[in-house]
């Protein structure tokens, strides 16, 4: 478990592993929600929804400007990950804990909680309504074929058991799953099957991004990765920016924002990336967690510490 050379907040997420309740609890209603701990966004397309600290679910109908908090989210704990399919949404986070949302993010229900695991899950991904992953520490995976009616519960690999952090579908078809201590999971049978990517960092990579002709994982000290062959080979693409990358997003099909410790804002196209000048210039906090790309491109809209930060992106 990587402790040194990381951020608080990655430190507080995936090392945090004790329960915060010792029995499920409705997420309280809290006047200043969103000025707290957010860690994922999920775009609906004519709103936003937010996830974070104390089961705290956050909804914006006028792109992140204002933020109202959900009623009656059925867990006391923090939401790590929020991904939707049109009006259905799912979160995972600690204790082992998915909820759902057939409403857009109005009413949820528990899908699976198991507080005695200790163990968070860390992100979550669906293929179609129906068919999903969660993923979390030490190489666990669940995976359903039902929406979340049911889950199966399982490792991505017999022998190793590093925590995995973010999981996509890239165009090419295959899923990618980033984890941690050097390796990468890729599936070519929509999660039938799992194969270990070796990667040539042997640090722990945070997020992962299908671009249209390329996958990129980020991660630990600015690493940043880059594959043009479905997995089979990895570049290091050069970054003087040594700030871990912890929450990304496309800019466009060629071109990504990654965002992470000390204000890190890094754009990444042609296997170059570029440092966001004024990134020092902190709203919400030390660290970025996750970043949306609103008007076309000419909005940012971070997440962390402190609950949400809207600023223009200013291209290199």
């Amino acid at each position: 478990m990587i402790i040194k050379n990381t951020c608080k907040l990655v430190v507080f997420v995936l090392l945090t592993m004790s329960p915060l309740l010792s029995a499920q609890e409705v997420s309280k209603v809290m006047p200043l929600a969103d000025e707290v701990l957010i860690l994922s966004v999920t775009n609906l397309g004519n709103e936003l929804v937010a996830v974070g600290e104390h089961g705290h679910v956050l909804k914006s109908s006028d792109q992140g400007e204002t933020w109202r908090q959900i009623e009656n989210v059925p867990v006391n704990i923090l939401l790590t990950k929020v991904f939707s399919v049109k009006q259905l949404v799912w979160a995972v986070g600690h204790d082992a804990t998915i909820i759902h949302s057939s409403d857009g993010g109005e009413t949820w229900t528990l899908q699976f909680y198991d507080p005695d695991r200790q163990m968070p899950l860390l992100s979550v991904y669906f293929i179609d309504a129906e068919n999903g992953f969660a993923i979390g520490a030490y190489g666990t995976i669940m995976t359903t074929y039902d929406g979340g009616e049911n889950w199966e519960d399982d490792l991505i690999h017999d022998e190793l058991d590093y925590h995995l952090n973010d999981i996509t579908m890239a165009n090419d078809g295959h899923l990618y799953v980033a984890g941690e201590a050097g390796y990468g999971f890729i599936s070519a049978d929509l999660g039938d099957t799992w194969q270990a990517i070796e990667l040539p960092y042997p640090g722990s990579m945070f997020g992962v991004l299908g671009l249209q002709d390329e996958v990129i994982m980020f991660g630990l000290r600015g690493h940043v990765l880059s594959s043009i062959d479905q997995g089979q080979s990895w570049q290091e693409i050069p970054n003087k920016n040594l700030s871990s990358l912890f929450g990304g997003d496309l800019l466009d099909e060629n071109s990504a924002i990654m965002v992470g410790a000390n204000g890190a804002r890094v754009i990444y196209k042609d296997r170059q990336l570029t440092t966001l000048s004024g990134s020092s210039a902190l709203e919400i906090g030390d660290d970025y967690a996750d970043v949306l790309i609103l008007d076309n491109g000419q909005k940012l809209l971070l997440f962390g510490e402190e609950g949400s930060d809207i600023q223009s992106l200013a291209k290199p």
